[in-house]
């Protein structure tokens, strides 16, 4: 299926946040004042779906509904993009009852992650429409004082300019450090940076393709559906969760699991390349146990794994346009996004 690249933004444009899985939004006003104040200094005018601030037990609000406000988004003239509020789990409840000639004849920026992935992959698959694995609204907009630096200068030469990226860097500093929300200790302080390793080569060598992926859990939801990718000659870049709770990142014996999946499912038969996000709350033993996780499960394939990327979870992050193409190449240290996500 042809691509499809939606139009550029620009200050004084309307973007809309939904809820298309939990309901945080609701629960935490402050978070989302915080939220709309930090898109608000980029130049943007804010609207709210109808269900942005509902609360339905682990979800904003029914399948119908939560897919209604999207439709709704798509079709509206006025409104130039669309913003997750945060994930959750349950996105894939209201995949079907999208309206994909709607999202098809009415192009624009759809952004977030973590279970937003779920809807950016089923939209491409199903229009190609180019969509937008990158900040939310209660996360990364929110930060307390202001957006970092890293994070707002990549989502602005990802949806701002009508040309590639280009090359990627890694960000200086990080953190993944948890401000209990709900106690509002986010409102006490920033949270504490440490200085960022940078990434590393898993396995050396060059790759060119199509960037396909989001949210390794949430890829897997799609495995089976209608909703599966094509990954033939793309890149595939996947990041690591939270756990069980906020306080740990997914369960290594898990991801060993998902890489188990993908293989299975041919995978890594398609891809020329792997990206794999910098790993969120872990210790620094299980980070290198992933490593070799990742290690074992592409040892048949050539392809060059690049790992630690400011994909995702920890802060700050990339956007990353699913659909551009982009190139991988270790002897140069290269991580590059040659072709534009908006036009």
């Amino acid at each position: 299926m042809k691509t499809i690249v939606p139009q550029k933004l620009t200050k004084g444009d309307t973007i809309i946040i939904v809820s298309p899985s939990a309901p945080l939004a609701g629960l935490l006003p402050h978070r989302l004042k915080m939220g709309i104040k930090g898109l608000e200094k980029i130049g943007f005018k804010v609207k709210l779906s109808e269900n942005a601030l509902g609360i339905d037990g682990y979800v904003s609000a029914s399948p119908k509904k939560r897919a209604e406000d999207i439709n709704q988004a798509f079709a509206d003239s006025s409104i130039k993009a669309i913003i997750a509020a945060i994930g959750g789990n349950h996105s894939n409840q209201i995949l079907d009852y999208l309206d994909f000639k709607i999202i098809k004849d009415n192009p624009k920026p759809i952004i977030g992650y973590s279970d937003i992935t779920v809807l950016q992959m089923a939209i491409y698959v199903k229009t190609g429409l180019t969509t937008f694995y990158g900040p939310c609204v209660l996360t990364q907009f929110a930060e307390n004082p202001n957006p970092y630096d890293y994070t707002l200068k990549y989502f602005k030469k990802a949806l701002f300019q009508n040309r590639p990226i280009e090359k990627v860097e890694a960000s200086q500093l990080w953190t993944d450090e948890i401000l209990d929300w709900f106690n509002q200790d986010d409102l006490e302080r920033p949270r504490n940076l440490q200085e960022n390793e940078g990434w590393i080569w898993l396995k050396r060598g060059s790759g060119s393709g199509k960037l396909l992926g989001g949210c390794i859990v949430s890829i897997m939801h799609l495995r089976g559906t209608k909703y599966w990718p094509d990954f033939n000659n793309s890149l595939l870049f996947w990041e690591i969760p939270e756990g069980r709770s906020l306080f740990e990142g997914e369960d290594p014996a898990n991801i060993d699991a998902y890489l188990t999946d993908l293989k299975l499912n041919g995978v890594f038969e398609e891809i020329k390349g792997m990206i794999v996000g910098r790993p969120y709350h872990y210790s620094a033993e299980q980070v290198e146990l992933v490593k070799q996780i990742i290690i074992n499960c592409t040892k048949e394939y050539t392809f060059p794994v690049l790992f630690g990327v400011d994909i995702g979870h920890t802060d700050p992050m990339l956007t990353i346009p699913i659909g551009a193409e982009a190139d991988l190449d270790s002897t140069t240290n290269i991580f590059r996004i040659t072709s534009q996500g908006v036009k």
